[in-house]
């Protein structure tokens, strides 16, 4: 009798082990530049301002360990200062040190579900660097001031800080949102929901587009057990983004105009191809609107317009879709979506490469009075950043096509999302994953049972015929045309 050959059970840290490797990530760091990152605890500095007095808190995810910003805010009559501390990893990370070789050739911390390759070793990402709480930390701090809720003036300092607290999102919610006023950090709460309300109504009035999407995001519930939950877009979220892109804008501003040579994050206008399959798309269904998505008022207008018909709701990923894909270089091109001339990556310098080189610019032009010699990585970082995307896509992508095949669900909602001469991609709506639908023969853009021809946008009822875990690739059958609105 022949042995029954037992199939390995492929987990979710199975998925990401083999994409990692199928990408060649450079994992762990080396016993000398462990060592030698050590050796940087006892780095003296007469550089750094005392700011341990202001009473910064840092605002992040439940799971994050790396924590490279922190923020303070106070508002008395009309006036309100801010002040946005981000880590000086260049103090510590000279260029072309063993620590910047290693974090040049990664370009940028990778998340996963289950871990993070970092950038940096332990020791100064989550150590030296990482603004934890009670803890002296030295920081590049840009101070703004307003009057009648309109910029006045602004300050970069480098500083030495003292995180009062590590808050959540979802803590800073709740104190704001129940108003704790006996929590010791409601009062400061308090004015940096004040400044985001300013700062959120003077990116509207710039024009910033502001995206509908529907997110997921892989919640471990154990080490072989996890679900897809829709993101929640919390107001804690985007205060916090929108402090950071204040930061962002007012460095990109200086270094422009003081003719730094630097690493510009840009964002052009949609191409004219984008814009008329968009347009194609918008007509098909039937949509009255006269724009030609030109600008980012025509952008929020059709968002506006759109917002509330949930049969529409398909048009965001659309509007996403025809959006150009942001990237670094030496030549600023403005960033479109946020409405910014002036935009560079400064906050994150922990996770990202980018931030460092600009911190070092900075720090050149405004510190020392002389310009830094320029070498553009920016050709790399934009590769690394799309291999970071990439293996992203490809994890949810392989986790949802494993979560399908444990769940006992045969018929799915979702939408046509595509349409090719072999056959419609169908996004689903509950869940995150997309499929392939080849045509049947004499098939081609027609649902034949109904008499109706497809469409972009149209509400699908279909089932899954082939799933692929080892690559995520899933095939559709049994499409039909819905009627009736999601």
């Amino acid at each position: 009798m022949r042995k029954k050959i037992k199939r390995k059970v492929i987990k979710l840290n199975d998925i990401i082990e083999e994409e990692i490797k199928q990408s060649s990530l450079r994992q762990g760091f080396s016993k000398s530049l462990i060592k030698y990152s050590k050796t940087l605890i006892n780095k003296k500095t007469n550089q750094h301002k005392d700011f341990t007095n202001v009473p910064f808190i840092t605002i992040d995810g439940e799971d994050s360990k790396d924590f490279d910003d922190a923020v303070w805010a106070e508002m008395k009559d009309n006036k309100t200062k801010v002040m946005i501390a981000i880590a000086d990893v260049s103090y510590y990370v000279q260029q072309d040190d063993p620590l910047d070789v290693e974090a040049k050739k990664r370009g940028n911390s990778f998340y996963f579900p289950d871990r993070v390759i970092p950038m940096f070793p332990f020791e100064i990402s989550n150590d030296l660097c990482s603004l934890v709480p009670n803890e002296k930390r030295k920081c590049i701090i840009v101070e703004v001031n307003f009057i009648n809720k309109k910029i006045k003036d602004f300050k970069i300092h480098r500083g030495i800080i003292k995180s009062f607290g590590r808050l959540t999102y979802e803590e800073v919610e709740r104190i704001y949102n129940r108003k704790e006023t006996r929590n010791k950090y409601f009062k400061l709460i308090c004015d940096l929901f004040g400044t985001y309300d300013l700062l959120k109504k003077m990116s509207e009035e710039r024009g910033k587009i502001i995206f509908n999407s529907n997110e997921f995001k892989i919640n471990l519930k154990s080490s072989e057990d996890f679900e897809f939950l829709k993101t929640k877009r919390l107001e804690s979220y985007s205060l916090i983004e929108e402090f950071m892109v204040l930061a962002n804008s007012i460095i990109g501003n200086f270094l422009k105009r003081n003719k730094v040579r630097s690493l510009f994050r840009n964002h052009e206008k949609p191409p004219n191809e984008k814009i008329s399959n968009l347009k194609k798309i918008v007509n098909d269904n039937n949509i009255k609107y006269s724009s030609n998505f030109q600008n980012q008022s025509d952008f929020n207008t059709f968002i506006k317009k759109i917002e509330k018909n949930q049969k529409l709701s398909f048009l965001n990923e659309v509007l996403l879709r025809s959006q150009s894909k942001a990237y670094y270089n030496e030549k600023n091109k403005g960033h479109f979506g946020l409405s910014i001339d002036d935009y560079v990556h400064f906050t994150s310098p922990i996770r990202r490469y980018s931030d460092l080189v600009v911190h070092r610019n900075l720090i050149s032009a405004y510190f020392e009075n002389k310009l830094k010699k320029y070498i553009d990585v920016s050709d790399h970082l934009n590769l690394q950043e799309k291999k970071a995307d990439m293996m992203e896509r490809k994890i949810m992508e392989r986790a949802c096509s494993l979560y399908l095949k444990k769940i006992k669900k045969f018929d799915f909602l979702g939408f046509i999302d595509g349409i090719e001469s072999f056959g419609i991609f169908i996004k689903a709506i509950d869940y995150p994953f997309s499929g392939l639908a080849r045509y049947r023969r004499n098939d081609y853009e027609f649902d034949r049972s109904r008499n109706t021809k497809y469409k972009i946008g149209q509400l699908v009822r279909f089932r899954i015929k082939k799933n692929n875990i080892h690559n995520g690739k899933i095939l559709l059958d049994r499409v039909r045309i819905m009627n009736e609105s999601f």
